[in-house]
C-alpha cells in the first residue's frame, strides 16, 4: 500500500487508500477527505495526484452531486421534463442542471422549449387559481412546470404580490409550531431568507427542546423560565403542550 509522510508533528502516515475511496467512491471533496482522515486538503491532494487519481474540476457543485442524482436528471432531462421540476425535485440549481446535462453529452434545449417543441405558454389562469387556493410561487412552478422566479413574476404582474410575514408572537408561534425556518418558509409561501430576517428582526430565537424546558422550568419556574429564554409565557406553555407536556405537572420553583 502506497503511503505518504505529511509534515504534521506526529508523522503520521495518509492512508491513501482510504482517501480514494473517500474521494473516488463517496465522491467527497479533497478539502471533506483531508477533515476525514485529519490531514490538510493539499497533502491529500498531492497523495492523490501522485496516486494517478484524475481529480475534479474545482467550483463545481455538479461535481459533488451523486451519481445517482445526476444519472436521475440526466434520464429526466432527455425524457423532456423541465428544468424548474428538475430542480425542485433534487434540490440542485438550474446551471448545475445544465452542467451535469452537458457533461452527459445531451444537448441542451432552448430556454423554456422542450426537445422540439414550441415554447409553452404560462397559464395564467391555473396560476391565478393556485395563488388563491394557497399554494406558494415554488409549488406553483413545479405544478406548471416553470421556474419560481417566472411564476413570482406573472403574479406580480397579475397583483400577487408577496405575502406579509407575521411579526412577533404570532411569528414566534407559527415557527414552533412548524419546527424549521424552511418549514415555515414553505407554509408561509415565501423564502426561507425572508423568515430568517423576520425572524431575527423580532429577536424570536428557537426554544430549547421539551426535556430542557420541562427541566428549566423545574429549577427556575415558568416566569423566570421564559424570561431566561427571551419569550413569552404563553408560548413556553404553548411549547410544552405541543410536546405532550402536562402544563400543570410542571411544579414552579
Amino acid at each position: 500500500m502506497v503511503q505518504v509522510v505529511t509534515d504534521s508533528p506526529a508523522r503520521r502516515a495518509l492512508d491513501v487508500a482510504a482517501a480514494i475511496r473517500l474521494y473516488v467512491d463517496d465522491e467527497l471533496t479533497v478539502r471533506q477527505v483531508g477533515q476525514r482522515l485529519g490531514f490538510s486538503h493539499t497533502a491529500v491532494h498531492d497523495a492523490l495526484v501522485a496516486a494517478g487519481v484524475q481529480l475534479r474540476p474545482r467550483g463545481s457543485r455538479a461535481k459533488r452531486i451523486p451519481a445517482k442524482t445526476r444519472a436521475a436528471i440526466v434520464a429526466g432531462y432527455k425524457a423532456g421534463e423541465r428544468t424548474a421540476v428538475l430542480r425542485a425535485r433534487h434540490q440542485v440549481s438550474a446551471q448545475s442542471i445544465r452542467n451535469i446535462v452537458a457533461e452527459a453529452g445531451v444537448p441542451l434545449r432552448q430556454g423554456g422549449c422542450p426537445p422540439g417543441g414550441r415554447r409553452r405558454r404560462f397559464d395564467r389562469d391555473r396560476a391565478v387559481l393556485l395563488a388563491r387556493q394557497g399554494w406558494p410561487a415554488g409549488a406553483i412552478a413545479v405544478m406548471t412546470g416553470f421556474s419560481e422566479g417566472h411564476v413570482r413574476r406573472e403574479l406580480r404582474a397579475l397583483g400577487y404580490g408577496r405575502r406579509p410575514i407575521p411579526a412577533g408572537e404570532e411569528l414566534a408561534m407559527r415557527y414552533d409550531r412548524a419546527g424549521s425556518i424552511r418549514a415555515l418558509a414553505a407554509e408561509l409561501g415565501c423564502s426561507p431568507g425572508r423568515v430568517k430576517n423576520a425572524l431575527e428582526r423580532d429577536g424570536i430565537r428557537r426554544l430549547p427542546k421539551a426535556a430542557e424546558l420541562v427541566a428549566l422550568v423545574r429549577e427556575v419556574g415558568g416566569r423566570a423560565a421564559a424570561a431566561r429564554l427571551g419569550c413569552s409565557l404563553a408560548r413556553l406553555r404553548a411549547a410544552l403542550e405541543a410536546a405532550g407536556v402536562p402544563v400543570r405537572a410542571v411544579p414552579a420553583a
